[in-house]
């Protein structure tokens, strides 16, 4: 037997750590990271405070957009914030105290300028789903208190982790079913305090059931307040759309249609039931606040209880706050920092939950609103979080008399907005059988069953569906024979999603105004905005920006600069030069691409705009590899594609038949446009 000495065996040990992979990938991250240390602390403390950035850029002509804004939508919160907390089932004073925090907070921790935070219609109902199964232990306000606190912490671990992608496992499809289907319980479960029934049953059809029946009991008084705040409510919002554009008092009295039917019946309510004690002509919400109530810590025990449950609330949530943050960012000329967004959130929810607040989150109408303001910075939320203040302390004492049915009014014509359209559905019929079925699964099993269950089961759906396309995909395989074959363009150099430049077929090199994006598999839910996001970084990190002549004044700049700040350090850091050629060509290649859905084809189209946008309206999109199934998929959405050789149609992208020509050819004077454009 071969005896070893402890010289050999030490000798042994270190050659086998010297040669080991992972000790050297550990090795070489933590000697190459020290140094970076101190200044990517610095910079990930100063991505975390948005404020630091935007603040040394602010134009004092933007004051009074803001000042305009922010009481806008400190209206606006007195009416949604009572009607969402009876959503809720918990005391409406309670959607006050949830509404000034979220406020405050985006001045310092927000990405976007139009984003409204606060209660919204999809987080009451899933805070009443959990407070009906928990109300018999615990005290109504305490759960949704409870709820808000899970959810901070689990946004702002997502936030601080970087899990935000793992939303993308909800589909637009799924959003929109489940959406449409919490719009119509919120509606439906809100008719019977609108015509004055009581015990009115849970569920959608047994509700339409019982209150028709009960039509002969349906109280005139009420049904006069309920009814009469419709009218005036559509009433305004028509008059709105017609001249609003036209005139700003009158957009201004529109957009704050709710509070002004809040005002009218309030003081109707008072007039009428002041002296009638306890024989009142309707009910009314008999709002009770004393300021902002002190801070509360939370029962163990009951945190325990919802911990499961928030998951629920917290995927509403975030989807909802961030779909709404990109949508008004893409309409503005600005980007949202998603992580960031989901740290804005962990921290709103946490700090409200001590203050007697239910889930808040990014709301659709307050932000339309918001952006209609011409709104300038973050530093509306002063404003608003000032005028949610003095009500609390000075204005609440006279909402007392607010008629139960006025609420109601508000509350359903606040969610009839949120229904999908049917051509929303039909278009995912059109183009995805897998999407619209699983619309319809969220929607009808959130209608018939629970919002938890319905958006579970409809992302459930989704991932299951996705295994079993991924596990079955076909190859599309070419050969070629001795009779004729497909040469190969001689080279290609790409830029891939993945951001990383490489070459293949050497021997021709691509234009200095042509970008080539490869796509690496197919396109779809989970990994198509991903994609989006890491090309249009490696665009801006090679061409410059082509500038537009009315932006570069500098009162009519964007407020937010750091996606610019982002962009300039990357370069920095791997030392990029720009290019002096802008961008005049973009060539998508579908080679690999055998599957695309809904989610996708809406984010390549957001690619293509937000690339013109950046680049100049003159770029041009032209596709190589299509395969048949999904260029089938492109018409069915109407995406217009012509071939090389065919008519083309005015703004449709082109299909090229080759790689080597999608990427050589040169008609027209694509350059010169784009460089024009350029030069103003």
């Amino acid at each position: 037997m071969t005896k070893f000495s402890v010289r050999e065996k030490v000798d042994a040990v270190k050659d086998m750590v010297k040669t080991d992979t992972t000790t050297a990938r550990v090795k070489n991250f933590v000697v190459q990271g020290m140094p970076k240390l101190p200044s990517a602390t610095g910079h990930y403390l100063l991505d975390k405070l948005p404020i630091i950035q935007w603040l040394p850029h602010y134009h004092p002509s933007w004051l009074l957009n803001d000042f305009i804004a922010g009481l806008t939508i400190g209206v606006m919160l007195i009416p949604q914030g009572l009607a969402y907390a009876k959503i809720a089932t918990i005391p409406i004073e309670n959607g006050l105290y949830s509404s000034w925090i979220p406020a405050a907070v985006c001045v310092f921790m927000g990405t976007s300028k139009d984003l409204s935070t606060g209660p919204t219609s999809i987080l009451g109902l899933l805070t009443a789903e959990i407070i009906k199964d928990l109300s018999h232990e615990y005290n109504v306000a305490d759960i949704a208190n409870a709820v808000a606190f899970m959810v901070g912490v689990y946004s702002l671990a997502m936030g601080v982790l970087g899990l935000g992608f793992l939303l993308d496992y909800v589909s637009v499809p799924v959003l929109t079913g489940f959406i449409s289907a919490t719009a119509l319980i919120i509606g439906f479960g809100q008719v019977g305090n609108l015509v004055g029934l009581d015990k009115v049953p849970d569920g959608v059809f047994n509700q339409i059931g019982n209150i028709l029946k009960r039509l002969p009991d349906w109280d005139g008084p009420t049904c006069g307040i309920g009814f009469g705040t419709i009218v005036i409510l559509l009433g305004l919002e028509k008059v709105g759309k017609k001249w609003g554009k036209k005139h700003f008092i009158i957009k201004y009295i529109s957009s704050s249609r709710a509070v002004i039917v809040l005002v009218i019946f309030t003081l109707i309510s008072f007039l009428v039931n002041r002296n009638r004690k306890n024989d009142l002509l309707w009910a009314i919400s008999k709002v009770k606040t004393k300021g902002v109530i002190p801070p509360k810590a939370h029962d163990t025990g009951l945190i325990s209880k919802v911990a499961t449950r928030a998951i629920a609330p917290l995927v509403a949530c975030t989807l909802e706050h961030l779909a709404v943050g990109k949508a008004f960012g893409r309409r503005n000329g600005y980007d949202i920092e998603q992580s960031q967004e989901l740290n804005y959130l962990g921290v709103t929810n946490l700090v409200n939950s001590f203050f007697g607040a239910m889930p808040v989150g990014g709301a659709m109408s307050r932000t339309a609103v918001n952006s209609e303001c011409h709104v300038r910075s973050p530093l509306n939320g002063i404003v608003t979080a000032a005028f949610i203040l003095l009500t609390l302390y000075v204005l609440s004492p006279a909402l007392y008399w607010l008629p139960k049915a006025t609420l109601s009014a508000i509350i359903i014509m606040a969610v009839l907005h949120l229904f999908g359209p049917v051509s929303h559905f039909y278009r995912y019929w059109r183009i995805s059988l897998a999407d619209f079925i699983a619309s319809m699964i969220c929607f009808w099993v959130t209608i018939f069953v629970s919002a938890e269950i319905g958006i579970g089961c409809a992302a459930g759906w989704s991932v299951v569906w996705t295994m079993l396309r991924s596990a079955f995909v076909k190859p599309d395989i070419r050969a070629s024979t001795m009779d004729e074959g497909t040469p190969l363009p001689d080279s290609i150099t790409k830029i891939d999603t993945n951001s990383r430049s490489r070459t293949e077929h050497a021997g021709i090199s691509i234009p200095g105004d042509t970008v080539v994006i490869h796509f690496n598999d197919s396109i779809f839910y989970p990994n198509a905005h991903h994609g989006k996001r890491a090309a249009l970084e490696a665009i801006k990190l090679v061409y410059q920006k082509v500038c537009d002549v009315h932006s570069a004044h500098d009162r009519e700049r964007s407020w937010s600069v750091a996606s610019e700040k982002r962009v300039e350090r990357l370069r920095k850091q791997r030392n990029i030069i720009l290019k002096e050629t802008p961008l005049s060509v973009v060539v998508w290649d579908f080679t690999m691409v055998s599957f695309i859905d809904v989610t996708a084809i809406l984010a390549l189209w957001e690619m293509q705009e937000d690339i013109r946008s950046y680049s100049g309206k003159g770029v041009q999109f032209r596709m190589f590899g299509m395969s048949k199934s999904v260029r089938e998929r492109f018409l069915r959405a109407n995406w217009k594609l012509t071939d090389l050789d065919g008519w083309r149609d005015e703004g449709a992208d082109v299909m090229y038949d080759s790689l080597e020509r999608a990427v050589l050819d040169r008609e027209g004077s694509v350059l010169e446009a784009v460089v024009s454009e350029k030069n103003g």
